[in-house]
């Protein structure tokens, strides 16, 4: 296993309550991934004043609810508290080796994968090889900063501060200054908002304007809609009625000096927070176009405006990065992964991904169901389809996806979590069938040894 953070910790949890011996190899010192502050893997880009933008019901795994006690959107703090608490309910912790990082993990040619892992920070540290019959890959996919590419003219010459959202911490440090954040995601949304109680000038530059769902709905957290009976409706009718409930409840975006969005609100990942539409109805937030080009102490706008600017925040996304796998072997190109049911490489027997599902309204609820999924088919209580049957799967899922999410990076794994659920429901039962009928799993366990479980998310 590759990671302790939410994904590896379910992964853990369900191997372990089947009996599968397994390693789990974290580069940090503790679990939680992202939600660890200052994690000193250096994968998390967790601030200071974080919440969740999802309510504590839709951060809960299925096995654990978070408690009764937690406010409706937790403090980063409470989510890696209820992570301990997790851990510490099925005995997760003893079964993690910290502060190892994996270096490599490559196919052989007789079937299974060569591991390779070293301690984390010591360049002279001697780098151990391990051979296992399956690999489960729970690395997360919000810890390698993506910044705009090409670079925006004159980036270079700009001689303000810059850096990526991962690395805001505090909203001190801009004080009295012009700051120009960059994007239009959560991330940007929130650190725009509280930057501008402390800096002279806040602006926010998006390229293309994009809904922004306040927190609470009709008096219940705005991610409950998932499941109410509005998301039973045809798709193409639940995003006009989205956009209805948005406008009554929210007004329009141009009271907030926002442009009308050219996409429904379905069709991106719901960027979610008042203290934005607060701040921009105050004056205190600026909107913007996107930059064309940046001066020594400037911004330009594809509008032709032009402003003085100190800092520039960029929360642009992550890319998708699996740093211990050869391209060749396989890679997230484009933010587009190509696996069935979000989780099998077809041809790659054995390799499993955990966690890259990015579902609106859910976070955590995913992930055993998953994990479940891969225990069957590393125990051979489940097996695959053909690889020629996945991948025509995955091609059919990918035409799909095109025509119901736009076409950017930030949304190649974004999925509509009913429907996920409903085809990993089918899976398994046709999985459970494909095994008692005699089929041979894809990747049946061998004595080679344990499963490993990787460092991150």
């Amino acid at each position: 296993m590759i990671g302790a953070g939410p994904s590896g910790l379910a992964a853990s949890k369900v191997l372990a309550s089947r009996g599968v011996p397994f390693d789990c190899f974290e580069a940090g010192s503790g679990i939680g991934g992202l939600w660890r502050y200052g994690n000193d893997n250096g994968m998390s880009g967790v601030y200071a004043s974080l919440h969740t933008n999802i309510s504590k019901e839709s951060m809960s795994f299925s096995s654990l609810a978070m408690p009764d006690t937690y406010p409706v959107f937790p403090h980063h703090s409470k989510v890696l508290a209820y992570l301990e608490d997790y851990s510490a309910a099925f005995g997760l912790h003893r079964r993690i080796t910290f502060g190892t990082e994996v270096t490599s993990v490559r196919p052989l040619a007789d079937g299974g994968w060569e591991v390779t892992h070293r301690r984390r920070g010591d360049t002279a540290a001697e780098v151990e090889a391990r051979r296992y019959t399956e690999v489960v890959v729970a690395n997360g996919h919000h810890w390698n900063p993506r910044l705009p590419d090409p670079a925006v003219p004159g980036a270079e010459e700009f001689e303000g501060s810059a850096l990526h959202s991962h690395d805001y911490r505090t909203p001190e440090a801009y004080a009295g200054r012009r700051v120009l954040v960059i994007g239009m995601g959560n991330s940007a949304c929130e650190i725009a908002a509280e930057i501008s109680r402390t800096a002279a000038r806040t602006f926010l530059s998006a390229r293309e304007a994009t809904h922004v769902f306040p927190k609470m709905l009709l008096g219940r957290p705005a991610d409950h809609l998932v499941w109410s009976p509005l998301s039973r409706i045809p798709r193409f009718l639940k995003g006009p009625a989205m956009a209805l409930l948005l406008r009554l409840t929210r007004g329009a975006p141009a009271q907030y000096g926002l442009a009308e969005p050219v996409r429904g609100p379905l069709a991106a990942h719901p960027s979610t927070s008042d203290e934005l539409l607060v701040q921009l109805a105050r004056g205190a937030v600026t909107p913007k176009p996107g930059v064309s080009s940046f001066g020594r102490g400037t911004a330009t706008f594809t509008d032709g405006s032009q402003e003085p600017v100190d800092a520039v925040v960029y929360a642009t996304g992550y890319s998708i990065s699996f740093p211990f796998l050869d391209p060749g072997v396989f890679a997230a190109r484009g933010g587009r992964t190509e696996l069935y049911l979000r989780t099998v490489p077809p041809r790659l027997p054995g390799l499993y991904f955990m966690g890259l599902a990015q579902p609106a309204g859910e976070a955590f609820q995913l992930l055993e169901p998953q994990a479940e999924w891969v225990a069957g088919l590393i125990t051979g209580t489940m097996a695959l389809p053909s690889p020629q049957n996945m991948t025509r799967a995955i091609i059919r899922e990918a035409r799909q996806h095109g025509r119901a999410y736009a076409p950017t990076y930030r949304h190649g794994i974004e999925i509509d979590v009913r429907s996920y659920h409903r085809a990993l429901r089918r899976e398994l039962r046709a999985g459970a069938r494909r095994a008692r009928g005699g089929v041979p799993p894809v990747s049946a366990p061998a004595a080679a040894g344990p499963v490993p479980v990787a460092e991150g998310g």
